[in-house]
């Protein structure tokens, strides 16, 4: 694997291989914020629905949880050599994510295959999943990335 802030390329996935990113606290304002611009569904905003739901507090709306994931990706430190995503698929809400909740990344690659059509790039797979500190994941799904290899001498 390369170093932080090296460039991160399709010659460097090993499937199996882990990356992990730091921390972020779910914030109930930052959660609010959102949900009143983007997902203004009761549970995202007003406690006492939630409590009434049966979830003892606001949770943050899925595309919050997919926001998150994103930031922490960048966060990394591995600056990847991705071209594109062809998308997130088998994406899965697994447990709610909550005001306080200490979440982190866990990206680890599954498989990947040179392009039959561009020998610069290939195509690799990659299970996300945003857990909280007890390693319970709360979002879970497979990226689909096209990728640079290393430049040749």
């Amino acid at each position: 694997m390369s170093e932080p802030n090296d460039k991160f390329y399709f010659d460097d996935i090993e499937p199996d291989a882990q990356l992990l990113s730091s921390e972020t606290v779910l914030d109930r304002e930052a959660m609010r914020d959102f949900a009143r611009r983007w997902d203004p569904l009761p549970i995202h905003l007003d406690e006492e629905t939630a409590r009434k739901a049966g979830l003892g507090d606001i949770t943050a709306s899925g595309s919050f949880l997919l926001a998150t994931k994103n930031r922490l990706l960048y966060e990394l430190g591995v600056d990847m050599a991705v071209i594109a995503s062809f998308g997130f698929d088998e994406v899965r809400f697994k447990e709610p994510g909550k005001p306080g909740d200490v979440v982190r990344l866990r990206l680890t690659w599954l498989e990947k295959r040179l392009s039959t059509s561009r020998p610069d790039r290939g195509i690799a797979k990659h299970l996300g999943e945003l857990m909280r500190a007890d390693g319970t994941v709360i979002l879970s799904l497979i990226d689909t990335v096209m990728i640079r290899t290393r430049p040749r001498a």
